[in-house]
């Protein structure tokens, strides 16, 4: 199978790693792991140019090295194309990264164990019509990503440093949403601090052991007192916020979050949006064909 990589010049373990030539070391890797694959180092503008000519190329496989929304948009241009997709986890959070079971974050290890998998049926969900490949969040959430841009510019190489302040002055700052959540069956009125969308249903530790169960699962943290959210974040910390009754589940293949608001700042995938409400949420089950690293593959 032909395969291409399109590794974004500016993710942040290439620029914090000490990776001289990351287009020769991903392109010996391949070879290594049993795939020949055409590496690009490429600049995000350039990048995206890259995507949508993959899209009507020769390659069967599209691999792309970067955080989650760098994928998310080869997600979006990629999706119905026939392409096999693939991703080397090289952002900040890399949250689709952690369920993809690499055995170790070294950039070489992973690409051998990407170029050494097979191809799985994926499901991906949409918010308003628009690809996600891991999760939506509201509230809490989205301020966490709308702190976070603006401590960026401030502690331009403070990655981590810029996630735990912002994370904090989220979490101190109130904040409250009434929506309306509705399913098939059932509608209900919610005052939420915070909402959150996955992709599939994941564990207590905010991990997916699936990524082809077919639903969505709606997660709502009620408007309650700072010391009751404090606790609610010790449950998160502790992996028992499924066991504690600050975590409300609801489980479905669409749901739709209504509010009084036209639009609310979301965050997909790390990425910060303003959505137009009613924020319509789908899944589509086997939607994407996903380069599944070996290990992962081993153990399906």
């Amino acid at each position: 199978m032909s395969c291409l990589v399109l590794l974004n010049a500016r993710a942040g373990t290439l620029l914090t790693s000490r990776i001289d030539d990351p287009r020769s070391l991903v392109e010996a890797a391949f070879r290594e792991g049993g795939r020949d694959a055409e590496v690009v180092l490429a600049e995000p503008d350039d990048l995206a140019h890259h995507l949508r000519d993959s899209a009507v190329s020769d390659f069967d496989t599209v691999v792309v090295g970067g955080g989650d929304g760098t994928f998310s948009h080869a997600l979006s241009v990629l999706a119905g194309s026939g392409k096999t997709l693939g991703l080397l986890p090289l952002g900040t959070m890399n949250l689709l990264g952690r369920d993809l079971g690499f055995s170790s974050p070294d950039l070489a290890v992973m690409a051998r164990e990407l170029a050494a998998g097979g191809a799985r049926d994926a499901d991906y969900g949409t918010i308003n019509g628009e690809p996600f490949h891991t999760l939506c969040g509201l509230g809490y959430f989205s301020r966490v990503a709308r702190e976070r841009e603006q401590t960026r510019s401030t502690l331009p190489f403070g990655r981590l440093l810029s996630v735990a302040l912002s994370t904090w002055r989220s979490f101190a700052s109130g904040g409250r949403m009434r929506i309306t959540v509705r399913t098939e069956d059932a509608e209900r009125e919610i005052d939420a601090y915070a909402l959150m969308v996955t992709n599939n249903r994941v564990g207590a530790d905010w991990r997916r052991s699936r990524l082809d169960e077919g639903l969505l699962e709606l997660h709502v943290m009620r408007d309650v007192p700072l010391m009751h959210r404090a606790r609610a974040g010790f449950e998160l910390l502790a992996g028992k916020w499924r066991e504690g009754d600050m975590v409300e589940t609801l489980t479905a293949q669409r749901f739709e979050v209504a509010s009084v608001r036209s639009r609310l700042w979301t965050t997909v995938d790390g990425e910060l949006r303003r959505e137009r409400t009613p924020l319509a949420f789908e899944v589509v089950p086997g939607g994407i064909s996903l380069l599944m690293p070996k290990a992962t593959e081993e153990s399906a």
